[in-house]
């Protein structure tokens, strides 16, 4: 999976605002408590809120299955290993991923699918990224004073190392597991939310407490966001994201199998198989390329800074602002079922103009996108008025 929104590592919950949104949880939610028939004692959301803001990720090795529909036409596609297709796949479709985790030093992510897999290996020093369906694999020696999110995510950028903007690799998880999307759903938590304990589930073979988060706003194309909370760990074991007016997920993100025991040793050690050709990355290859993708990097270098990034609105109505945008460079360098996928999905694009300018949009259960002749992006869980409202806004100004 790439790097988003979703690689938050777990410990950084533990912020002011989340704490502080604890106190009007409780007095939101009350005293709720679970099923009758569950083993799991009585918690209110509160106190899974502390629970989850406080969390130490333990050892742990699993499945996880990604599900979406979210209301656009198929995007098919035969190759779910590669950033591109894996990225697009988020938005309808499915990909199985294998984890297996031990601290911010020592993991290994596998997305499979039935004919390929790519491994994505930190052991120490140590970063591989193997393919096997094109029998490649990079490595890369870290320095020894590398911090865990110094290393770039597993899929983009020039290199398997680096994305754009050369974000760091998740401290504690890989990027699209539960406890990553879970706070994302956190971060949103304030007055304008309702939080509840919904009773219990059973999620990869563990009770678990339901954890219930409804926008209160009107504009939100989100109904609610429903955290499975394992009931022993508090670690969060599927996230739904429930379309507004709907019953059921538009999105979802679970384990199907999990076990808390410290994952052997050679689960991390990595030899590549006879044949596969191996590309040593240098550390300062890295370097280099981060100062490609920064602003002032180069001459003819046009690069994203802050001014470049902007919110309009709040809380779920919030409507991000990108400026800039060049949609002919971002899908350039993309080829064979990557390509045909971006087609499809720029293909649900319909014209819009207004006061605004012009611009193509696109809407889904989910989420709106408007992309501007003039080179802007807004995106937000709101339908297609709030976002060209937004663009008229003096903060959405280019």
């Amino acid at each position: 999976m790439p790097n988003s929104l979703l690689s938050t590592p777990a410990r950084r919950w533990a912020t002011g605002a989340t704490v502080a949104t604890v106190v009007v949880g409780a007095a939101v939610a009350g005293p709720l408590i679970a099923g009758a028939d569950s083993e799991l004692p009585d918690r209110t959301a509160a106190e899974l809120l502390v629970d989850l803001a406080s969390l130490d990720v333990q050892p742990f090795a699993g499945t996880v299955v990604q599900s979406a529909d979210v209301g656009l036409p198929e995007l098919a596609n035969s190759d779910t290993t590669s950033l591109p297709t894996a990225a697009l796949s988020l938005l309808n479709g499915s990909s199985t991923a294998r984890i297996w985790y031990t601290d911010g030093d020592t993991y290994r992510f596998a997305l499979q699918d039935d004919q390929a897999e790519s491994d994505l290996i930190r052991n120490g020093q140590d970063l591989w990224f193997w393919s096997s369906e094109g029998a490649s694999a990079s490595h890369l020696v870290l320095p020894e004073d590398t911090g865990d999110d110094a290393t770039g995510g597993p899929f983009g950028g020039d290199n398997p190392f680096g994305g754009e903007g050369m974000e760091g690799l998740p401290e504690d998880l890989p990027a699209d597991v539960p406890t990553a999307a879970a706070s994302l759903a956190l971060a949103m938590i304030e007055p304008s939310t309702q939080v509840d304990v919904d009773g219990t589930a059973t999620v990869a073979g563990r009770h678990a407490y339901e954890l219930v988060l409804r926008p209160k706003d009107e504009q939100s194309l989100i109904g609610s966001i429903r955290l499975a909370v394992d009931g022993e760990t508090s670690m969060p074991l599927r996230v739904q994201f429930v379309a507004r007016d709907a019953s059921e997920p538009s999105f979802e993100v679970g384990f199907t199998s999990i076990s808390f025991d410290e994952p052997d040793a050679s689960t991390y050690e990595f030899a590549p198989p006879p044949g596969t050709t191996v590309d040593e990355i240098q550390p300062d290859e890295l370097d280099d390329a981060a100062a490609q993708h920064h602003p002032g990097a180069g001459a003819g270098h046009e690069g994203m800074d802050q001014s470049d990034v902007s919110v309009v609105g709040s809380g779920w109505s919030s409507v991000f602002v990108l400026r800039g945008v060049d949609l002919d460079q971002l899908t350039a360098g993309l080829d064979g079922d990557a390509a045909a996928m971006a087609d499809a999905f720029l293909a649900d694009f319909q014209d819009v103009s207004g006061p605004y300018g012009t611009g193509r949009a696109m809407t889904s259960d989910l989420f709106t996108v408007l992309l501007l002749d003039d080179g802007r992006l807004l995106m937000g869980a709101v339908p297609l008025e709030v976002l060209e409202q937004a663009a008229q806004d003096p903060a959405a100004a280019l």
